[in-house]
């Protein structure tokens, strides 16, 4: 095969996974693009290991064969061959690869976090490290700054999926709030399987939500940091995902039994709005510098 095929193939895989992601990314410039879509084939198929096929040695080959890649020696097919081209063009890290094994790792042998610690901890290693793998993407200037919204662009993201399917996990046996915040509040554990969610569940669910969308704000306000061709995708996603949230809480009643999905008209009206904000920054910029 091609290195385009190879290519195309990863772009369908987040096309038919992640429609809110792949509208997003696809924003950027088609390499930079091609390189976030073989990142994502990754993702996917790093958490496909255990979410899909429950299987721990797939996993460990996929740890084996990023070490390969690592070493310069990745296999012969679609995925690797499509990013050990994105890490020869671009300046991408290696860690981020590894960290997210671990997350998925810590998804096998699923132990419900203690603490909001414990829980930041997770949506790090399983998302926030997306963030660091398509930082260099999204900025060819790497500062504390830009890292410290890579991550918390992944973690916000990690949270609203974590809210968007709390009905959906507990039924695969999976409780991401925290014990220790459940206790606190007297929600109990066997209530997330209930058809209605309880009115302590929805008081703490809308304070997650608060707390994430603040993070979004924060982010949208801080989207300088980014490249100029890069705002549009990275505003997107966090339009996108602050919309899934958004709906959430106006739908509570709801949220143990229905997933969430953004209207497509809405999405084209986010669409319009990112666009509008991104041309509104840049020609301010340069303005500026012509000033």
């Amino acid at each position: 095969m091609t290195l385009q095929a190879d290519l195309a193939w990863c772009e369908s895989i987040i096309r038919t996974h992640s429609g809110s992601f792949y509208r997003a990314f696809k924003q950027l410039p088609k390499a930079r693009a091609q390189a976030v879509f073989a990142i994502y084939a990754f993702c996917r198929t790093a958490d496909d290991c255990i979410d899909v096929d429950h299987d721990a040695n797939a996993l460990a080959r996929l740890e084996l064969q990023l070490e390969q890649l690592a070493n310069g020696n990745p296999p012969d097919e679609p995925l690797w061959r499509a990013l050990s081209w994105a890490f020869s063009t671009f300046d991408l890290a290696i860690e981020p690869f590894r960290e997210m094994i671990k997350g998925q790792r810590q998804d096998l042998d699923f132990l419900q976090p203690q603490t909001r610690e414990d829980l930041d901890n997770y949506c790090y290693l399983v998302a926030g490290t997306v963030g660091l793998m398509i930082l260099p993407l999204l900025a060819r200037s790497i500062s504390s700054d830009t890292r410290q919204a890579a991550i918390e662009l992944g973690q916000a993201m990690q949270m609203t999926n974590i809210l968007r399917d709390i009905g959906a996990d507990y039924r695969m046996g999976r409780i991401y709030l925290p014990m220790h915040d459940m206790a606190e509040r007297g929600i109990l554990p066997e209530t997330l399987g209930d058809f209605l969610p309880t009115v302590k569940l929805k008081q703490y669910w809308l304070q997650l939500a608060r707390e994430t969308l603040m993070r979004y704000a924060k982010l949208r306000a801080n989207l300088r940091l980014f490249d100029s061709e890069a705002r549009l995708p990275v505003i997107l996603a966090i339009l996108y995902y602050r919309q899934i949230t958004v709906i959430g809480s106006k739908r509570l009643e709801h949220i143990l039994q229905t997933r969430v999905i953004v209207p497509n008209l809405t999405k084209l009206w986010l669409l319009i709005i990112s666009r509008v904000q991104v041309w509104q920054m840049n020609h301010h910029d340069l303005m500026h510098l012509g000033g």
